[in-house]
Formats: structure tokens, C-alpha cells, sequence
């Protein structure tokens, strides 16, 4: 009878978590609209060095903008040099933009429904799930971050990049090359996936490592040559200028923006913090015997990912990770009130990452 209320307590959070995604999805979509602001910025980026143009080189008119693609707004932003290549995965620069904003739109359905399939898989396959009802529950989540609504809105491409880190966990057994390949194309927003590399140097999959850092580098190298600019250059220009938003959540330390400090020296503690709370979360595991949970790593591994460097809401879908884990992993098991209460306050609804940001600046 317990086993029994316990499903439907979980059947009750997922439709509970997926109905507010879907009245925030809807709320946008009435009220707003669908700007695809980053979407059609990113598009840009990728077009322009297609072309061969370095996209920053535009933003700041040092050379002329070509009229089909159109003038890049420098407050919008900007990404990393090798997401000028790897981007048209997700931002097809050769397509025409119309054309892009189908595709993109397609996608932010396509990759949580690819996502949720391999993880209602994977959960079966490691016994994480007693059954395809509870698989099929728990995959489910992939859905209910309600950041994915932002993210469709703006066009943004973090809940893409979050199915690629949620993907190589899947595929990790399977192909190191394609999860490789997976978190390489998700290192077009390095400040969530790049501490997943972490886990993968924990349990030496050196294979994929390499397809990462390869793939990466190689784009990065790529955008460099079709520009005729220097890789370095590249990366700094980027960063002198993302330093400069106030947009944007600052990660642990984002607190000490209002005493005067630098964004600088914020982003340098929130990574010596998250670094230590990673080591610290590798000892645990490896001592209680707990390294070969892969769910429990990339887990582990999400919540740093929200502290670590800066974010925006929409890189908050990453979260969705722990909210599985809180869901489906016996040794984190509480009781069924308990998880559902976790998973609404500190996980799905982002409330905890909101209150940081409120509290702290």
C-alpha cells in the first residue's frame, strides 16, 4: 500500500512540475511571443564567419556588416570563438534565418524528447527504475524545468545544450566517441558543461575527453582560419566584453558585486569554491563506493554547474539532472513528501538559484 501512494505522490509531481512548465510555456506565448533574440544572434555569429568574418569584428565595425545577415548589437552578447563552427549544429549559419527559426524550434522539441527516451533507457538498463512506469515518470522530468518556456521564448540554446550533457551520460557506456562528440557540441555554453569533464577525469575515460577537447579545439582552430584571426584573441576579446554585463547571475560569490569587488575576482572564487565542492563530492563517492553511479555523478556534477560561473535562468534546466537523481536513486532516498518537496522548491521551480539571485544582487 506505501509502494503503492508512493507512485502516485510521484505521478502527482511530475504532471504538477510539467503543468507549470507548460502555463509558463503558454503564459510567453500569449502575453510575448517568440522573440528568438539568441537565436537569431547566434545564427549571426555562425553566418558571419561562414562568410569569413570575425562576428566581433562586426559587433564593434571595424568592418562592415553584410545586409542579408545584419548588424551585430554588441549588448546582446556574444559566445566562444569555437561556437562560431560548432553552433550551426544548434544555429545553422548556411541556412536563411527564417528557415533557422523553424529548425530551432523543432529542435527545443526534438532533443528533450530524444533526451527523455535514452534516459527512461538508461534508468531501466542500471535498475535505477523498478519499472517502465517509474522510467517513463522519471524521464519525464527532462521536461519540467520551467526555464525551458524562457528558453523557447528567447531562442536560447541552453535547453539543447543541457539534452547533449544529459545524452553523454546516456551514451557514455555505449560510445565514448558519440558521448564525446555530445559534450563537445554542449561546450557552446562552457559555463555548463565544462565541469562535467570533471567526472570523466574522476573514472579516466580518457577517449572521451579527447573527442571533446579535439572537437573543441578543432572548431576553435577552424573559426581562427575561415577569420584570419588570432585564436587568442578570439577567446579574449569575448571575455573582456561578457565581464562587462550585469545581467547575468555571478555565480556563488555574485553577492560581493555590491560591495565594490570585480566581476573578475566573484568568477575566480565561485570556480576555486566549485572546484572544492567537486573534489570534495568525487572523495565521498569514491570512499562510500559510489563511483560507478553515473547518475549520482552527473548529478553532483549539475549543482556545481549552477554555482561555478555565471548563468542565466535558462541555464537552470541543467537541474533537471538532480531532480532525476532526487527521483530514482536509492541511496538519496527520503521520504515520499520530503522528495516531492525538494524537488519542487529546490530543484523543478528553481526557487533556491532565485532566491540566491534575489538575496544576493
Amino acid at each position: 500500500m506505501q509502494q503503492y501512494d508512493q507512485r502516485r505522490l510521484r505521478l502527482f509531481a511530475v504532471v504538477l512540475f510539467l503543468g507549470i512548465m507548460a502555463a509558463n510555456l503558454g503564459r510567453y506565448l500569449i502575453f510575448d511571443g517568440l522573440y528568438l533574440w539568441d537565436a537569431r544572434l547566434r545564427w549571426q555569429e555562425c553566418a558571419y564567419v561562414l562568410h569569413g568574418l570575425n562576428p566581433f569584428d562586426v559587433m564593434h565595425s571595424r568592418v562592415p556588416s553584410i545586409e542579408s545577415i545584419g548588424w551585430l548589437d554588441a549588448s546582446l552578447g556574444g559566445t566562444v570563438p569555437w561556437a562560431y563552427v560548432l553552433g550551426n549544429v544548434i544555429n545553422p549559419g548556411f541556412l536563411p534565418y527564417s528557415a533557422m527559426c523553424v529548425y530551432i524550434l523543432a529542435l527545443d522539441f526534438i532533443a528533450p524528447l530524444v533526451t527523455a527516451l535514452c534516459m527512461g533507457r538508461f534508468l531501466l538498463r542500471h535498475r535505477y527504475a523498478q519499472d517502465k512506469y517509474m522510467a517513463v515518470l522519471a524521464s519525464l522530468l527532462v521536461f519540467a524545468p520551467s526555464m525551458w518556456a524562457n528558453a523557447v521564448l528567447f531562442g536560447n540554446q541552453s535547453g539543447i545544450v543541457c539534452c547533449c550533457v544529459i545524452l553523454s551520460m546516456c551514451v557514455l557506456e555505449d560510445s565514448e566517441t558519440l558521448a564525446g562528440l555530445l559534450l563537445a557540441v554542449a561546450m557552446c555554453k562552457p559555463q555548463v558543461a565544462f565541469v562535467f569533464l570533471f567526472p570523466l577525469l574522476c573514472k579516466k575515460h580518457w577517449k572521451t575527453i579527447t573527442v571533446t577537447s579535439g572537437t573543441v579545439l578543432g572548431s576553435w582552430l577552424l573559426a581562427a582560419i575561415l577569420t584570419e584571426s588570432s585564436p587568442i584573441s578570439m577567446l579574449t576579446d569575448i571575455m573582456d566584453q561578457g565581464l562587462s554585463y550585469n545581467t547575468s547571475y555571478y555565480g556563488l560569490f555574485n553577492f560581493l558585486l555590491g560591495f565594490g569587488i570585480s566581476t573578475k575576482v566573484v568568477l575566480l572564487l565561485d570556480v576555486a569554491v566549485g572546484g572544492v565542492i567537486l573534489l570534495a563530492a568525487a572523495a565521498w563517492m569514491f570512499r562510500k563506493k559510489l563511483d560507478n553511479d553515473w547518475l549520482l555523478w552527473y548529478a553532483v556534477t549539475a549543482v556545481v554547474s549552477v554555482m561555478w560561473f555565471y548563468k542565466q535562468n535558462h541555464d537552470y534546466i541543467i537541474l533537471a539532472l538532480p531532480a532525476i537523481a532526487i527521483f530514482c536513486l536509492p541511496h538519496i532516498s527520503l521520504p515520499a513528501w520530503g522528495s516531492i518537496l525538494i524537488l519542487l522548491v529546490d530543484v523543478i521551480a528553481f526557487a533556491v538559484p532565485k532566491v540566491c539571485t534575489l538575496l544576493c544582487g
